[in-house]
């Protein structure tokens, strides 16, 4: 009765039990796991939001999920799985309880986003035994029927890209938003007119879903950056990296998305956001292109070393802030070579990637 116990709770847990404990199958009851969204009574009751809860018993119990590595990822394929179609919020929170109230009954789960069930997703051995989430956080999700959907364009980058020169004393708003490597405030301090190098491309962010985007936070919560005179909507709307072959990252850069719009459209559709102050967003069919001419858009190269091929990665909603119908199309991994000459620096052999977790 003890080893059947202890079994039990190992299921539940997502572990495997030690042999000879029981003649329970790990892995096929991980399969038949089923999955469901539940509130709590101070909560405002739905059937497209709420914790995660998972069975491995057919029903007889429920446990919550650990919040660790949850993400819209994850969100997607419970939406997926209930049929009730994408995640437009995916927390690690107690909105909805907590682990005091409702135990783990699993550790964690790392999904790509595609798959049908949270059953496919990675999980124990790959996860730590014991859950780490603060403030006894638990998994929650909220569906949605539509969703938008970035897709990023590849001809853009590589086109457009080219290796500048540039002053120092043309960066003044760029470097107040960290947008030059980090030894540059350091020169800037005996040589202010010091040169940087900077590859710059320009990005087209194209919504290819059913829903329009919009920022993640309230208008009254965006920032106002005097050195551009407008608003900025998210923190971080892509990301720019340089690796080497062994994929060790030696450069990097950013883009706030300090004004999302509609920069053109598919035939048929009207542009809607046009950079105003309270209508931020990219609606279906349109795009927003960031062009290679907009400050921070770029990557500082100027202490990379010379005459060498690299990786260059550009990931839009890198930190999966902006729920969206798959997080497939949006990365690009592209080959840089990089000779620290402008006539010649070019990148080329872009393809698309999802994102990497």
């Amino acid at each position: 009765m003890e080893l059947l116990t202890l079994s039990l709770l190992l299921l539940l847990l997502g572990l495997q039990p030690p042999p000879g404990s029981s003649q329970f199958n790990v892995e096929n009851n991980f399969r038949n796991m089923q999955v469901r969204l539940a509130t709590s009574p101070t909560t405002a009751s739905s059937l497209h939001a709420g914790r995660v809860e998972v069975s491995f018993d057919y029903g007889e119990t429920w446990g919550t999920i650990c919040a660790t590595t949850w993400t819209k990822r994850e969100g997607n394929v419970v939406c997926r799985q209930l049929g009730l179609g994408y995640a437009s919020m995916a927390a690690q929170s107690t909105e909805f309880g907590d682990s005091r109230e409702h135990p783990w009954g699993m550790v964690g789960t790392r999904c790509r986003g595609m798959e049908s069930k949270l059953a496919q997703c990675f999980r124990e051995p790959s996860y730590p035994t014991v859950c780490n989430a603060s403030n006894r956080n638990i998994s929650t999700v909220a569906c949605v029927s539509k969703s938008p959907d970035l897709e990023i364009g590849l001809v853009d980058i590589e086109v457009s890209a080219y290796l500048a020169n540039v002053p120092m004393t043309q960066l003044a708003c760029a470097m107040e938003e960290n947008c030059v490597s980090a030894d540059a405030y350091v020169i800037r301090r005996t040589n202010p007119a010091g040169i940087r190098k900077l590859l710059r491309f320009s990005v087209k962010a194209s919504n290819v879903g059913n829903a329009d985007i919009s920022p993640y936070v309230n208008y009254k919560d965006w920032e106002w950056h005097q050195c551009h005179m407008h608003f900025h909507s998210m923190k971080v709307f892509a990301t720019f990296d340089v690796y080497n072959h062994n994929y060790k990252k030696i450069a990097q850069g950013h883009k706030a998305s300090f004004c999302l719009m509609d920069t053109e459209c598919n035939v048929g559709v009207t542009k809607k956001y046009y950079c105003g102050n309270t209508t931020q967003g990219i609606t279906a069919g349109c795009a927003d292109v960031y062009s290679h001419v907009l400050d921070c858009q770029w990557v500082d190269v100027t202490t990379v070393p010379v005459n060498q091929t690299y990786i260059l990665r550009v990931a839009l909603n890198p930190e999966y802030m902006l729920g969206e119908m798959s997080f497939e199309n949006n990365g690009a991994e592209c080959k840089l070579h990089y000779t620290g000459d402008a006539t010649s620096t070019r990148v080329s052999h872009c393809r698309r990637m999802p994102l990497w977790h």
